[in-house]
């Protein structure tokens, strides 16, 4: 499942979600009175002072929590679906700890359940929109950054793979294809996107695209494989005979050169 983009780790990011959420907060609940918060946050010393009070509850929850994903940066590789838990975990604290003091102001008319489960839904119907509305946001400008920074590829370059019914799965940089390898009546294409090594699988036969690959550089090295050369770092033989290729990006298994292959492959490396 794809990852959010690093960009969100950085720490002009951090500091961009811990000054705008409780701004956005403040100003949209001082003009606006979403979901009837007046009458929650005005109990006892009154709604001014409480809407002071709990922008700065919000400030200081996404304070703790976006440095606290900055300085787990190094571990954390959050898919889209952990981040907006991660953002829904931000929401229901702020409504938890805004609960206390609304909790002490009703406390002679309601309990504190009641007080805490009311600030958890106010809280996560607020804040979801300034927290969409800056993911989406640093989501599309590193989108824009890709496309501006992007090289232009050649036209020539590029490998259209489609599938048995002719139609297109996948476009990719021939010299961004490390490996394709048959399985049954799928083939399994494994290229670099961004640096980053990515696997689609085609419901299709080798010798469908045997023609395509060969015209674009990649050769075949085992009866299973189609190789791109210029990612083989080495190619070693095991005490049996049986030779390999090493591809040039950590995490990738030897590819299996077959013996019929063998002198071909050698003279492109």
């Amino acid at each position: 499942m794809k990852t959010i983009p690093r960009a969100f780790y950085h720490i002009p990011v951090t500091v961009l979600f811990f000054t705008v959420v409780p701004i956005f907060y403040f100003l949209f609940v001082l003009m606006y009175n979403p979901f009837g918060s007046g009458e929650l946050i005005s109990a006892g010393v009154g709604y001014t002072l409480h809407l002071i009070i709990t922008s700065l509850i919000v400030l200081g929850v996404m304070v703790l929590s976006r440095i606290l994903l900055f300085l787990l940066r190094r571990v954390l590789d959050l898919n889209w679906p952990l981040y907006v838990l991660w953002c829904v975990g931000e929401a229901v604290l702020c409504g938890l700890f805004t609960s206390i003091p609304l909790g002490i102001a009703y406390l002679s008319e309601h309990t504190y359940f009641s007080v805490m489960s009311q600030c958890v839904l106010y809280m996560s119907a607020v804040l979801v929109f300034p927290l969409s509305i800056l993911s989406l946001s640093v989501q599309a400008y590193v989108l824009n950054r890709q496309v501006q920074l992007a090289p232009a590829v050649d036209e020539k370059r590029l490998l259209r793979f489609y599938d048995e019914q002719k139609r297109l799965k996948l476009v990719v940089a021939s010299d961004a294809v490390l490996y394709i390898e048959s399985e049954d009546n799928y083939v399994h294409i494994v290229y670099l996107e961004n640096g980053r090594v990515r696997r689609f699988t085609l419901r299709s036969s080798m010798r469908a695209l045997e023609e395509g690959l060969a015209r674009h550089g990649l050769v075949r090295c085992h009866r299973s494989y189609f190789l791109n050369a210029q990612h083989v770092n080495l190619i070693r033989k095991d005490a049996s005979g049986y030779a390999q290729a090493q591809l040039d990006h950590e995490g990738l298994h030897p590819i299996p050169v077959s013996k019929r292959y063998y002198e071909a492959l050698m003279k492109l490396l």
